[in-house]
């Protein structure tokens, strides 16, 4: 170029110059250079703009890409939660995800710059967002259990696996490359400009200033981009911001969640900061009724109500968090019973919620952390032991973690779930216990109790199994199983003559609350061939109380239509109101052993005799459970009791020993005293 310049100024002196022809000639020269260089801007302005484009597209896809990827994570740890999770909108981030990926890597056969900065040269990078897309898809085909740990193998691909980092540098890179090829096409442009101006400084009007023009127009342009890009980032900085307040606090409450409960237990842990912490598990008791029966918005209300009042009884530098559900997590170095003292406090009285006052019951586990090496997760699994605990125990109690909770637990779980299969197989069977009429001494009838003959365990009795089958949601098909074997086993005695039955039937509150009972007792007692008359239904007075009354009283109406005898199971030890005596269909009622026992002391009779005159105003006959003795069944008859039951007259049998004893006995008269039964 400068050999061009210098001749160029040799032509200008020169006289021959002065022709037209070697003027036009020099000029044409002059200006064939200068359009090829204004050719050669014009490629290079079209090439940096089109660069700029596709890494401005990069960095958004990139940017998408992050986005997805930390939805993803969030979806997933929400999901493995739910015990009917929608996986709809996680199934379309999935998707989404593989779709922008694969088109990135299409953008990179297109593209040597993006080649370098996204995944085609790194393969490890490719390998992780290989490794995250088979995670995410195997997440909505897989069971409970596999999704929990499906889940955790996301986080960990996501955070401790590097991709969120890489993706956020790749952004990084194509910026920092766009930058760099922003000022390299500058520094060229300029000594172009240059050039052309010492070749034909004559023609600058007339070529110099539309290619300046040009290059302004192009400087504005990757001004913009560049200005576009740094808005990006600012944007996808602030968005990064939202999400990670998103995924570490919860979104009704606004406390943190068990994710940041974990990272800042974990962070305490490994700088042993813990030594004198404790943690604290505080559930609510029976708040599902609060949402069956006033509502969700009432439900979501109070939790906001309670994680306010939670917050106030640790010191401001202490966490508060919302665990999930009901259930709230609390550190504190404070003296424990101080801050029990201070969350019972706070759940003393009954909350406010849109003009109605709801009463809270909350039952606290707590376990103190130290200084020991122990993972966050086993410090929230022992607190959880302790929870539940607490609320299996009768709630409303604080609970300290010990390793025999942890040891009881797992022997409840695995006696719930070898219950599923007991039912199923037949494993629960029915014993009787006989009933006598108080007045001539003969058989009335036979309560139905329930029997786990456990193929380890061996004979279980129901207050060690009926526990695990209330917490498992069994007691409705454990009472159906029970009652069909107990009706086929009396219709059997009916059919040999020994004896015509009548058997007293245990109802679970579950079971008199369920929609399905009428039609399923129904059809139990049309197979075994029993009349109505022959069976009784016994209601524990927890039933008629509790949350589910009014289906409760619905069955108790549908089944006295049937015909069917109900009667006040262990009346004298709930909380049943008189009202519902008077309400309900009932024909009578069982008094609790407890009631009968001291017999015949006078303080208990005085109890025993109100009873009787109140069962006989409304009309209702009475059961004693507990007799054991002549003298209580003698005192009994005499104060107008009807029915005896207890060890005295004879102790529960399985139905072949029962066979026996009702052969001997079922047209006896018998008397109450010592027990000469020897079965469990």
């Amino acid at each position: 170029m400068r050999e061009t310049q210098n001749k160029a100024a040799n032509a200008m002196d020169s006289p021959v110059l002065a022709k037209p022809d070697r003027l036009w000639r020099h000029y044409c020269f002059a200006l064939v250079i200068l359009l090829c260089m204004l050719l050669a801007v014009y490629m290079l302005n079209r090439t940096m703009l089109e660069r700029g484009i596709l890494a401005a597209d990069g960095i958004v896809k990139n940017n998408e890409q992050i986005v997805l990827a930390q939805t993803i994570v969030t979806l997933s740890d929400a999901l493995i939660n739910t015990p009917s999770p929608n996986l709809i909108d996680f199934d379309k981030a999935v998707v989404r995800f593989e779709f922008i990926y694969r088109d990135i890597l299409a953008t990179q056969i297109r593209s040597d710059m993006l080649a370098a900065h996204f995944f085609g040269n790194d393969a490890a990078l490719n390998q992780r967002v290989h490794t995250f897309l088979n995670l995410a898809r195997q997440f909505s085909d897989a069971t409970p259990d596999v999704r929990e740990s499906l889940n955790r193998s996301i986080n960990q691909m996501y955070d401790a696996g590097g991709l969120q980092a890489d993706l956020h540098a790749a952004g990084t890179l194509v910026a920092k490359q766009v930058k760099a090829d922003a000022a390299h096409f500058k520094t060229v442009q300029t000594a172009m400009l240059v050039a052309s101006g010492f070749v034909l400084l004559g023609e600058v009007l007339f070529i110099f200033l539309p290619a300046q023009r040009s290059v302004q127009a192009s400087l504005r342009t990757m001004r913009r981009t560049t200005n576009q890009l740094r808005a990006s980032q600012a944007r996808l900085k602030e968005m990064n911001g939202q999400l990670e307040h998103t995924i570490t606090h919860d979104q009704l409450t606004g406390l943190p969640n068990r994710r940041l409960l974990t990272h800042y237990l974990a962070k305490a842990i490994a700088t042993k900061k813990t030594k004198d912490w404790s943690l604290y598990l505080v559930g609510l008791d029976d708040f599902k009724s609060v949402n069956d029966t006033i509502g969700y918005d009432h439900g979501d209300e109070l939790l906001i109500t309670i994680s306010a009042a939670l917050k106030n009884c640790v010191d401001y530098d202490n966490l508060v968090a919302h665990v999930g559900g009901d259930e709230f997590a609390l550190i504190s170095s404070e003296p424990t019973n101080q801050v029990i003292a201070r969350i019972r406090a706070s759940l003393q009285e009954p909350i406010a919620i849109k003009g109605r006052r709801i009463p809270v019951i909350a039952s606290i586990g707590h376990i103190a952390i130290g200084d020991g090496v122990r993972k966050p997760l086993d410090v929230l699994a022992d607190a959880e032991t302790a929870l539940q605990y607490a609320k299996n125990t009768g709630g409303n109690r604080a609970q300290a973690f010990t390793r025999q909770l942890r040891d009881d637990l797992r022997m409840v779980q695995q006696l719930q779930l070898d219950l599923v299969e007991a039912i199923r197989n037949g494993e629960i069977e029915p014993w009787f216990q006989p009933q006598v009429r108080l007045a001539d001494g003969r058989l009335h009838g036979a309560e139905v109790l329930a029997r786990w003959r456990h193929p380890t365990r061996g004979l279980l009795t129901p207050d060690i199994f009926l526990p695990a089958a209330e917490r498992a949601g069994l007691m409705v098909e454990l009472d159906h199983a029970i009652w069909r074997t107990a009706m086929d086993q009396a219709k059997i005695w009916q059919a040999s003559g020994v004896w015509r039955p009548m058997i007293s039937l245990n109802a679970a509150p579950d079971t008199i609350a369920d929609p399905d009972l009428i039609e399923r007792f129904l059809l139990s007692l049309g197979r075994s061939g029993l009349t109505a008359d022959q069976v009784i239904v016994e209601v524990l007075e927890t039933t008629l109380i509790n949350g589910k009354d009014d289906i409760a009283a619905i069955n108790i109406d549908s089944l006295a239509d049937c015909g069917i005898a109900l009667e006040l199971d262990d009346f004298g030890t709930g909380y049943a109101s008189l009202s519902k005596l008077t309400q309900l269909p009932l024909t009578g009622i069982k008094l609790d052993r407890s009631l009968i026992t001291p017999l015949p002391d006078q303080a208990a009779d005085s109890v025993v005799r109100a009873m009787l005159a109140l069962a006989s105003e409304l009309g209702l006959h009475v059961v004693a459970e507990g007799v054991e003795e002549r003298q209580q069944a003698t005192h009994l008859s005499e104060r107008g009791c009807r029915i005896g039951q207890g060890y005295g007259f004879g102790r529960p049998m399985p139905a072949d020993e029962f066979t026996v004893w009702l052969q001997s006995n079922a047209k006896a008269k018998l008397q109450a005293g010592p027990d000469t039964t020897r079965f469990a």
